[in-house]
């Protein structure tokens, strides 16, 4: 197209709907062999999306992650060797578990499960069983108002040492939490136990690539829930705040998170000031944050002080 054409063209269209200047665009067929640039590339997008997801809040992750997920899972379809089968079916199953804690955050029940359902085939048709545990754990988190029920789903994975580490404690510290919601606190002691030893222990090789959201942090905060799901405020109150000495900007939700649960915290141990301080900086940190989940938590809070006012 030369230059007057394209000046023509775009003159034309001034004063259409942005939208419609997408009509007609298609993306290139493919009927080719599968390999490992495609792979590769359904692993960045499920990396890039978690990224999103934690720091800005499901609702952000969840509106522009579907149609890369669309791609992946067509992808599934073409040939392909069996290794790059189980590589591809892997690498579908943590994108579309990265889309189902999005719904999740937005309040999307339905679309949770569909791609719930979707990650818990993908990864049982992969080859890591760190990723199958990781579904399986925050399928258990998805059932949480039944908590017996929730785990049950994990019953097992804890024990698997083909787990990684991080991630056993991660289910253990999670299945915790479900069993202390459950009324089970002995029990819950006891998994509190496994994930803090494992926690404590240096790994040189690493995380899988999926999972760099797996830092110490990151179980902090896991360990503050379990441990004031049985009650234990001090231990959870110190597990929040190393929590969120820990998250940066990168983590803009599990922050705003963990202020909530820390002001929660303090109210049970009769802090209320505390609390309110704590409610106040989760307000602020919102600003940058779009989780509904995490505005449902803020909103208990906030009506549990007014309580007292």
């Amino acid at each position: 197209m030369d230059r007057r054409t394209l000046l023509a063209a775009i003159t034309a269209t001034a004063s259409e709907p942005l939208a419609r200047l997408l009509d007609g665009l298609v993306s290139p067929k493919e009927s080719g062999q599968v390999g490992r640039i495609e792979v590769a590339a359904v692993r960045e997008s499920a990396r890039h999306f978690s990224a999103m997801d934690l720091q800005y809040g499901g609702k952000v992750a969840a509106g522009v992650a579907g149609e890369s997920l669309r791609w992946a899972v067509g992808l599934l379809d073409r040939p392909m060797t069996s290794g790059t089968r189980k590589a591809l079916s892997s690498a579908v199953a943590s994108l579309s578990d990265r889309l189902a804690w999005s719904m999740h955050d937005s309040g999307l029940k339905y679309q949770t499960r569909r791609m719930s359902e979707l990650s818990v085939r993908t990864s049982n048709e992969g080859d890591d069983p760190t990723l199958t545990a990781h579904v399986r754990l925050n399928l258990s988190s998805f059932m949480e108002t039944r908590p017996a029920d929730a785990a049950s789903v994990l019953v097992g994975v804890y024990q698997d040492n083909r787990v990684h580490p991080l991630e056993r404690a991660n289910v253990a510290a999670v299945r915790a939490r479900h069993l202390g919601n459950a009324g089970n606190a002995r029990e819950a002691r006891n998994l509190l136990g496994l994930a803090e030893d494992l926690i404590g222990k240096e790994y040189p090789d690493g995380v899988p690539s999926w999972a760099g959201f797996l830092t110490d942090p990151h179980l902090f905060r896991v360990l503050g829930r379990s441990y004031y799901s049985i009650g234990e405020l001090d231990k959870a109150a110190t597990h929040f705040d190393q929590a969120m000495r820990g998250f940066g900007s990168d983590r803009g939700r599990g922050r705003a998170q963990v202020m909530v649960r820390l002001g929660l915290v303090r109210l049970a141990q009769g802090r209320v000031e505390d609390a309110r301080a704590q409610a106040d900086a989760a307000r602020r940190a919102m600003a940058t944050v779009n989780s509904v989940r995490a505005r449902e938590s803020l909103d208990k809070l906030t009506s549990r002080l007014d309580a007292l006012a």
